[in-house]
């Protein structure tokens, strides 16, 4: 795009209006509950729970007289507690829960009565007169639910639960439990009429709790934490920028590359949902540590390189394999039952896509271009003199064997603890409620919710499927017979066709239930795809383990340390299993990259890719770790869980690759002639010339053995070798192989005629170089030259074969004097 201005910048320019415009037409809610794990009859059956009287309510606990005067000021509709209709509903949930309050006490008494041969008549006939008195409006409800006066004894000890001089006042928000933006007005105008009310009474305290209070405060303690948190963060980031890139050109590039990618993100998801969780946007800031990566590693990248052409070169391969696995991992998100972590999944997998597009397309055009000759490259590197680099260099000593022993044996042990890491799936425990908002809670469950007293759910099994069922019948045929209407007890017989089950079982059964299903398919589907995607881009089964092996193990140390520390998995921090294999695997693929390349071309790169990781897991560290100031559990949560998986996977991502990289081409500080690979250390064999030729190139990168494998193929399939031997001239004592390549049908040649002096002519200066390092040790009878040295070469020798290799028609041209032999 360098030649074509613009399309450069026209492009650039259409397509963020076109974000832009998509951006302006997505609206956000605030829904904490849109991280439960349901499909979509449960999801149903939750809204509706929402949408009930009880999970709306806002209760006002407070002094008798001072509720009074706050009824007074309030232009709501609020009702006292003790009012008829309020009585009705409280009565009826009474019931609902009856299973819950009974005792063996109750059903030896239950049992005992049951036992006369005239109990249901006469007990009906009772009811008859009752309903008859003028105070009969309470007691028809009660006569309804309890026909037979069996559960008599429970509503007395519940009226015997009171709290003295403690009244409560009910309020029922029209806009659900969960709409924290209208509830918050709610809230704020209750608060201020309770505050003007209770300045009037000297010692009175009247305070506001309830399902919707409760979440207009995670809303507003989310909001406060997250801009607390940005703030430090953005502080100590900038400054770390600075002090790494001392470049604010540099500096803005990258702000404006992630700005960028949030654009295609925020404008992508527009065409996919018309309205997103807010909470899910802020959750996933945390994803710009990764996204931050790929202009960081440009931009650092291009102090050790000749200029913008090169470092794109050197860095696409890993960014590109890197972003892939990163975003499958993020996709693996979308199939979960819970909508915000699908949105989070979709939103991170577009931001990281839209990043990686703007730095590969655009970003190359923005920054400066460095000009290194290439002896220059190769002699020395540039090198900032920053605690960064200090560090990066020092690094490159840390794989003594004491470390090494340290390491596995740190990891055996926090592997044993590690299976004892479990999942919170107490919701409660990622809400944030004050001390004050938790003792109100407390007292309205011992005052409204007495399930508390755990009766045994099995007794009321047993009793209804028995003795309960043969009463329902005999109530059925007497009813009619004293002249009770066939459903005037149909609350009594549902009552009793209800199977008890746990407290909460029901609802929470199936949230734990699809969180532990959840946090396991997370984890087998991200690594799965990780590891396959490794295989595929690596081209090697060996490199794809050496990659992949920091973070099995960085996982195992994660889970020993959150059990060592009582740090357990939520709904919310489950989501940085994704994250921290997005991250793990951008740093082990770049150190695996860093390897291969001081391997290929012996240019000590791999300071340059640890002075990026240390960069950028610093920023997530600050990113994140900052939020380690918040008092939301559930942000508090996050923050943990990040510095605990950020410590693990960039302590891996430096110790690991380059230790077993070291293992599988060096012996004792020398390279090997032959390299070990998984097939030769499990199987064996694999002797062949053209299998050791394909082992000496196998770890120089993908592109070196991509090309060397498909080049191998077709010499053994055509027989090069007798090819090259019939086109020998008598006179010819040696072979010369122009445009030879990376150099191995040189090498391969060589070590299969090792009678003849093969020499092999490279143009291109980095194939000539990764040509002599595998000829080294490997076939004495073969020199690597340039083409220039080549030029000199034959002004005093004429006695050599020249074979070209896949010439093209200028290479046909220009050695035509030379009467060449072409393959």
């Amino acid at each position: 795009m360098r030649a074509h201005r613009l399309l450069r910048w026209g492009s650039l320019v259409v397509l963020t209006a076109v974000l832009g415009l998509l951006l302006m037409g997505q609206s956000y809610r605030e829904d904490i509950s849109d991280f439960l794990p349901l499909d979509g009859e449960q999801q149903e059956a939750f809204q509706t729970y929402q949408n009930t009287v009880g999970a709306r309510r806002i209760y006002v606990v407070g002094d008798a007289e001072v509720l009074d005067k706050v009824e007074e000021a309030l232009t709501l509709d609020c009702r006292r507690a003790d009012d008829p209709e309020v009585m009705q509903e409280t009565m009826t949930a009474i019931y609902a829960r009856m299973p819950y309050l009974l005792t063996p006490e109750d059903y030896a008494r239950i049992d005992s009565l049951t036992v006369a041969p005239d109990f249901i008549s006469q007990q009906l006939e009772n009811d008859k007169q009752m309903l008859m008195l003028p105070s009969a409006g309470m007691m028809a409800i009660q006569i309804q639910h309890d026909p037979l006066n069996l559960f008599t004894p429970v509503l007395e000890r519940l009226r015997g639960q009171r709290v003295e001089s403690q009244s409560v006042l009910l309020i029922d928000s029209p806009y659900g439990a969960s709409e924290t933006k209208q509830n918050g007005r709610l809230v704020d105008r209750l608060q201020q009429v309770c505050d003007s009310v209770g300045r009037e009474y000297a010692n009175a305290t009247v305070r506001i709790t309830g399902g919707p209070v409760i979440a207009v405060g995670n809303a507003q303690q989310i909001k406060t934490d997250s801009i607390r948190a940005i703030a430090i963060a953005a502080v100590l980031i900038c400054l770390l920028l600075w002090l790494a890139l001392r470049d604010m050109r540099n500096m803005l590039l990258i702000v404006v590359s992630i700005g960028w990618g949030w654009l295609f993100a925020m404008g992508c998801l527009t065409l996919v949902h018309q309205d997103v969780s807010i909470i899910v946007i802020g959750i996933s800031s945390v994803i710009l540590g990764i996204a931050v990566n790929y202009p960081l590693h440009l931009i650092v990248h291009l102090a050790h390189t000749a200029d913008v052409r090169s470092a794109l070169k050197e860095i696409t391969l890993p960014l590109v394999v890197g972003n892939v696995t990163t975003v499958g991992a993020f996709l693996a998100l979308v199939p979960l039952r819970s909508v915000a972590l699908r949105d989070l999944g979709l939103f991170s997998a577009f931001l990281l896509v839209g990043t990686i597009v703007f730095v590969l397309l655009w970003l190359p055009h923005l920054v400066h271009s460095p000009q290194f000759s290439l002896r220059e490259r190769d002699v020395a590197i540039k090198i900032h003199s920053s605690l960064f680099e200090s560090v990066a260099l020092q690094s490159n000593n840390c794989h003594s064997s004491l470390i090494v022993w340290t390491v596995v044996v740190l990891t055996l042990v926090l592997g044993w603890f590690g299976l004892q890491t479990s999942f919170d799936t107490d919701l409660r425990h990622i809400n944030y409620m004050t001390d004050e908002q938790r003792q109100d809670m407390q007292l309205l469950e011992q005052v409204s919710d007495p399930v508390g007293q755990e009766s045994d759910p099995r007794l009321w099994n047993e009793w209804r499927s028995g003795k309960g069922t043969l009463l329902c019948q005999q109530l059925r045929d007497t009813a009619g017979q004293v002249g009770f209407a066939n459903d005037a007890f149909d609350d009594f017989y549902q009552l009793m066709d209800y199977r008890a089950e746990k407290k909460g079982e029901s609802i929470t059964t199936v949230i734990i239930s699809n969180l532990t299903d959840n946090f396991n398919y997370i984890g087998w589907a991200c690594g799965c795809i990780v590891f396959f995607f490794l295989w595929f881009s690596l081209g090697s089964i060996e490199l794809a383990l050496l990659s992949f092996l920091p973070m099995a193990v960085s996982w195992v140390w994660i889970l020993g340390i959150m059990s060592l520390l009582g740090i357990q998995f939520n709904v919310v921090n489950i989501i940085l299993a994704t994250f921290i294999f997005g991250q793990g695997d951008d740093y082990t693929i770049f150190m695996t990259e860093g390897c291969q390349y001081e391997y290929a071309y012996r240019r000590p790169m791999l300071s340059s890719y640890k002075r990026s990781i240390i960069i950028s897991a610093l920023m997530m560290f600050i990113g994140i770790g900052a939020l380690i100031v918040a008092k939301h559990p559930a942000l508090f949560s996050l923050a943990e869980v990040t510095i605990i998986g950020m410590f693990s996977v960039v302590l891996m991502a430096w110790l690991l690759p380059p230790l077993i990289f070291r293992w599988l081409v060096y012996d004792k500080g020398r390279e090997r002639v032959r390299p070990l690979t998984l097939m030769r250390l499990v199987c064996g064999g694999g002797e062949q010339t053209g299998d050791f030729v394909a082992d000496c190139y196998r770890y120089r990168g993908v592109e070196i053995s991509s090309a060397v494998n498909k080049r191998l193929r077709r010499y053994r399939k055509k027989g090069y070798d007798r090819l090259i031997d019939q086109s020998i001239a008598p006179s010819a004592q040696s072979v010369v192989m122009v445009n030879s390549g990376w150099g191995e049908t040189a090498l391969l040649y060589a070590l299969q005629r090792p009678q003849r002096t093969v020499i092999a002519v490279e143009s291109n200066h980095d194939k000539c170089q990764v040509a002599k390092y595998v000829a080294e040790r490997r076939a004495p009878n073969l020199t690597i030259m340039e083409y220039n040295e080549f030029l000199k070469e034959i002004s005093i020798r004429e006695d050599f074969q020249t074979i070209l290799l896949d010439p093209s028609q200028e290479d046909i041209e220009r050695y035509a004097h030379l009467k060449p032999f072409s393959l």
